[in-house]
């Protein structure tokens, strides 16, 4: 079953509403037997709820691991090194924990979400073939009633029967549309909730020869707990770049890398410098970066703050850090393309959060930063326009513009190429979400315009958990909004000067 399934029977709904009375019997006929040619939805019942037993299976298995390893963890270990990157022996039984625990979470909930499914598979599959032989019913008898194409028969046309066979083929086509919608809607929701948990499971997306699987997961968890596994400095895509990038060096400058996450004190450390890499920076600017934050690499907080604008925090509060508002100015695209980049690429949001000097009073201040800020944001805002705008003086930049610059100031550092994608429809919206989701769960920003009244403002999408989203509102703040408030085309949180209607995605595509 696709989308494209439900739009059809969506439109022979329609159709087969309108037919009735003596010129309609032709019309229903059609409708019935275009409604009735619709594919149906797969999937397996029994198939579904086997996969769901070996789920809760494995589920017991990992809390028998995560029993020895809590026992490992309160018993304490002795200072030593593990790995290639020499990460300490607490460290790793540290990230361990987290990392099962997070796993527990995972097959938890997982098990309950497949046999609900199936449930809902087989329940509207019966139901489904049932509303399919109607339909087919349906328009055979009404076939009887025409001749001449569409014209009524008069010795065959029975007002009585006509109205029966309309009835009964609406209930037919309403049944099919409810149908569909609901495998759809449980499917999506399924598929949105598999995505969110594989998103955590960081450490196998560093897998390769250049790390032990120890490395991966102890720089994967950098940054996340046992109680907040979803929070880990490296996002799923990050960390496969990385692998990717630390694989894909010469011999001289892997050992170099190696060297830099050996002589790094925490694995937040090491797991900014793998950032870096991934966001594609030589070794040299990677060591280079290293020395300006190694006076603070075991300060969690001094990092975070300096090293990306966002939280995930459930707002609108102002973000992490100095605050990242675009101010009076009319630069919601630029303001939100620069804070996502600087989400993405530490090297950057150290620039713009200290200059380049971290430490140093005249460089490492709010008010300096705010000084950077405005002028990062102006300076993309600038350069993204074209003369035609500057001349007449108008403000804002188009969906266009904004995919442009997203490409230059994201894309290039995430391997990725952005697309301008329009959403005019609640169904267009809701068809968008499993991509906007999967694309936020693996660490890449969405832009998102937004219009009402005439007013149009740009936001980025940042974050997914569950059926919510967070969004990053260049006004200095982030919030999370429900899915279903973005299907519906309201993501103003109910705040009454905010444009609402999403109206356009800049979408991004793995590019390398």
């Amino acid at each position: 079953m696709t989308d494209d399934d439900l739009r059809r029977l969506r439109h022979e709904q329609g159709n087969i509403r309108a037919a009735y009375g003596p010129w309609g019997a032709d019309d229903l006929s059609a409708g019935c037997r275009a409604g009735a040619r619709v594919d149906g939805f797969g999937g397996d019942p029994g198939t579904l709820e086997d996969i769901a037993r070996n789920l809760d299976e494995v589920r017991r298995i990992a809390a028998r691991a995560a029993e020895t390893i809590a026992d490992l963890r309160e018993r304490g270990v002795a200072v030593g090194w593990a790995g290639d990157t020499q990460v300490e022996a607490a460290e790793a039984v540290e990230a361990l924990h987290s990392g099962v625990h997070g796993l527990l979470d995972t097959l938890g909930s997982i098990p309950a979400r497949v046999d609900a499914y199936a449930v809902i598979v087989e329940r509207r599959r019966a139901a489904d073939l049932a509303a399919v032989d109607h339909l087919h019913d349906v328009a055979a008898h009404a076939a009887r009633m025409t001749t001449l194409g569409h014209l009524p028969n008069p010795s065959t046309y029975d007002a009585e029967r006509m109205s029966a066979l309309h009835q009964r083929a609406v209930r037919a086509i309403d049944d099919r549309v409810a149908g569909h919608r609901e495998v759809a809607e449980a499917g999506r929701d399924l598929a949105s909730h598999l995505r969110d948990q594989a998103a955590q499971a960081r450490g196998r997306r560093m897998d390769g020869p250049s790390l032990s699987a120890l490395d991966a997961v102890v720089l994967a968890e950098a940054g996340s707990d046992w109680q907040s596994p979803d929070l880990g400095i490296l996002s799923p895509a990050q960390a496969e770049r990385a692998a990717a990038a630390l694989h894909g060096l010469g011999d001289a400058d892997r050992r170099a890398m190696i060297g830099l996450l050996r002589s790094a004190v925490s694995p937040e450390q090491r797991a900014y410098l793998m950032k870096a890499l991934a966001a594609g920076y030589p070794v040299d600017e990677v060591a280079g970066f290293g020395s300006l934050i190694a006076a603070h690499g075991d300060d969690g907080p001094w990092l975070a703050a300096r090293l990306g604008p966002f939280a995930l925090d459930s707002g609108p509060v102002p973000a992490t850090g100095p605050e990242w508002s675009q101010e009076q100015l009319p630069t919601c695209v630029a303001a939100s393309t620069v804070a996502a980049r600087a989400a993405v690429d530490p090297v950057y949001a150290l620039r713009l959060t200290t200059g380049g000097r971290p430490d140093d009073p005249a460089h490492d201040n709010p008010a300096a930063f705010r000084e950077r800020w405005r002028a990062e944001q102006s300076q993309v805002y600038d350069d993204g326009r074209d003369l035609f705008q500057k001349i007449r003086g108008s403000d804002g930049m188009t969906s266009g513009q904004s995919t442009t610059i997203a490409n230059e100031q994201i894309g290039a550092r995430t391997g990725t190429s952005y697309h301008n994608v329009e959403v005019q429809s609640v169904d267009g919206r809701s068809g968008l979400l499993p991509r906007i989701e999967a694309a936020v769960d693996d660490g890449y920003p969405v832009p998102v315009t937004t219009r009402e009244d005439g007013r149009a403002h740009q936001m980025m999408i940042i974050g997914h958990q569950g059926d919510v989203l967070q969004i990053y509102n260049p006004w200095g703040y982030t919030y999370w909004i429900s899915s279903d408030a973005f299907a519906d085309g309201d993501i103003s949180h109910g705040d009454p000067g905010l444009p609402g209607m999403p109206i356009s995605v800049r979408l991004p595509e793995r590019t390398g």
